[in-house]
């Protein structure tokens, strides 16, 4: 015998399909984790309140220098944007803001007489890995530096890495961009960079760029993020530094300057995922997903227990009267069925009641009502009178004891 299934129908759903929608996560998830993590994760660089964002920075710059109302993309707006990438960033994600400012310069070159409009970035580069204290309220502390293989990339240019240990740094005697101040460092490690294309600003003691150009372009590096980080700035000699630093880059705007915030919402690394969950690919996974459920759905209903294959005719007692019931019915014969039916009955139940020969007054004495059954008998012409008086009969039959 069969034991019977621990589940309902409805239960065995239920954990199919939430099966399905876990797995179907799981795979969106690794596809597009780093999406996820970029809008749900840590804020950007400029937002975070910890030592190593620039929130306090941001609201210097805002309250000194602040930005001309304009909705646009920051990107495409004159004066300095600022970059703040992380340890995770692409450095072609870095590149292409930093190219098509270059591009924006050419153009308001050609296209503007007099003063073209400058646009002017400023990279800075990430030092400090962190990670977020359990029940900390936010607070965060260091698991330790940025490895220059991943800063490095992000310059677009051919530099090498220099550390130092100063406690100061300061503006180079012969730049051609005045009124730069020394930044007060937090840590006597400084963090710079070398290389023939960078042209020092503010340098360590052996000239290796703290705050550096990129040949003769707009675009400025500051190696070290300890001068201008929330850390930093809690001494007010960096962030009068830090002023001066901007004002110098772009004099015409005063220092007015905008945080980048792409860098930290961009698209993350390509993946067969994200290629059969975007478009134009799209479609076809959304009607393969669904001509997958349909097929479920069809084969569900058509597969069940095993049909076995039946007999013409089935075996037993049941099913010898029913195929004489389907015969008679077939030859039209129900409707004298009731008589013949009457006949046998007297003769059965009058052998039951050892009566020898008998009849319905007969067996009217023996239990009152039987006449009345054997003229519904007799006098059936359907099936349902006749099937009625059958019954009737039946009940006679048991309270007589017959």
């Amino acid at each position: 015998m069969s034991q019977p299934s621990p589940f309902s129908t409805r239960t065995v759903l239920i954990l199919v399909i939430g099966g399905a929608l876990l797995m179907l996560s799981a795979i969106l998830l690794s596809g597009f984790g780093d999406e996820v993590s970029r809008v749900v994760g840590d804020a950007p660089a400029a937002d975070r309140r910890d030592g190593a964002g620039y929130h306090a920075f941001q609201r210097l710059v805002d309250a000194v220098q602040p930005a001309a109302a304009d909705d646009g993309d920051p990107i495409g707006t004159p004066g300095i944007l600022i970059l703040t990438p992380t340890g995770t960033t692409g450095p072609q994600a870095v590149k292409a803001i930093i190219d098509h400012r270059i591009e924006l310069a050419d153009m308001a070159n050609e296209e503007t007489e007099g003063t073209p409009d400058r646009y002017p970035t400023l990279l800075i580069l990430p030092k400090w890995e962190v990670a977020k204290i359990p029940l900390g309220g936010g607070r965060v502390e260091r698991t330790g530096p940025v490895g220059s293989f991943r800063t490095l990339p992000l310059i677009p240019a051919s530099v090498e890495g220099h550390g130092e240990e100063v406690g100061d740094t300061g503006p180079m005697a012969d730049t051609a961009y005045a009124g730069l101040r020394p930044f007060a460092m937090p840590d006597r490690l400084v963090d710079a960079v070398k290389g023939e294309t960078i042209t020092p600003l503010i340098g360590a003691r052996d000239g290796a760029a703290v705050l550096g150009q990129i040949g003769s372009s707009d675009t400025f590096v500051l190696a070290d993020a300890d001068t201008v980080n929330n850390r930093a700035l809690a001494d007010v000699r960096n962030a009068r530094a830090a002023l001066a630093m901007l004002r110098a880059i772009d004099p015409e705007h005063g220092g007015r300057a905008r945080f980048d915030r792409t860098l930290h919402y961009a698209a993350g690394n390509r993946n067969l995922v994200k290629l059969l969950f975007l478009p134009p690919f799209l479609g076809v996974t959304l009607a393969l997903i669904v001509a997958a459920i349909l097929a479920g759905i069809a084969t569900a209903r058509r597969f069940g227990p095993p049909a076995r294959e039946r007999r013409a005719v089935p075996p037993g007692k049941r099913a010898l009267v029913d195929n004489i019931v389907s015969l008679t019915r077939l030859a039209g014969r129900t409707r004298h069925a009731g008589p013949r039916y009457a006949d046998l009955m007297i003769e059965t139940i009058a052998r039951s009641l050892a009566l020898g020969g008998a009849d319905a007054a007969t067996l009217e004495r023996v239990h009152p009502g039987y006449r009345d059954i054997d003229r519904r008998l007799r006098a059936a012409r359907t099936e349902p009178e006749a099937l009625a008086a059958a019954r009737a009969l039946h009940a006679w039959k048991k309270e007589a004891g017959a």
